[in-house]
């Protein structure tokens, strides 16, 4: 074990060589003090007998191999991400196909007034009494038309194979 002076004096002379070569490998001054931090905490916590002719090559390569580990760590979650990112388009592009595919068909199949009443309880979240006083028709006429086109809706793009 390792006495405090004996280490306060060991880190005093190896830490500025650590910290230099975990920066050149990592790039980041908070991630390469971490580094050296951690081989120091190892060092303290361990019954290694290291000899001062072998300090030096045991500190560097220590920082070294926890430097990589931290690139590889890196390397992964960076795959992952994007493996992620990746699984992701594909399902807002259907999402966005099957959005743009309900507009059209709403504009281009109903009509005007159940064009009207779906905008206004779906786009603008309106009630059916708000909407029957805007459009001056009654509420069963609101409901009528909005169960009537959900159905038209529904049976369409299930038909087209949409999931609905």
């Amino acid at each position: 074990m390792i006495d405090k002076q004996e280490f306060e004096q060991m880190f005093r002379r190896h830490y500025d060589g650590m910290f230099r070569l975990a920066r050149r490998m990592l790039g980041s001054d908070d991630e390469s003090k971490d580094v050296v931090s951690d081989v120091f905490a190892q060092l303290l916590d361990s019954d290694a007998d290291l000899q001062e002719d072998t300090l030096q090559g045991y500190l560097l390569t220590s920082v070294h191999h926890r430097c990589v580990n931290l690139l590889v760590h890196r390397q992964r979650e960076q795959a992952v991400q994007v493996e992620l990112k990746q699984q992701e388009l594909p399902q807002e592009n259907h999402e966005q196909e099957q959005l743009d595919a309900l507009h059209h068909y709403i504009d281009t199949e109903l009509p005007s007034l159940s064009q009207q009443i779906l905008r206004l309880r779906y786009q603008q979240g309106l009630k059916y009494r708000e909407i029957a006083e805007a459009l001056k028709v009654s509420e069963v006429t609101v409901h009528n038309h909005l169960s009537q086109s959900l159905k038209q809706m529904k049976e369409h793009f299930k038909a087209k194979g949409y999931d609905i």
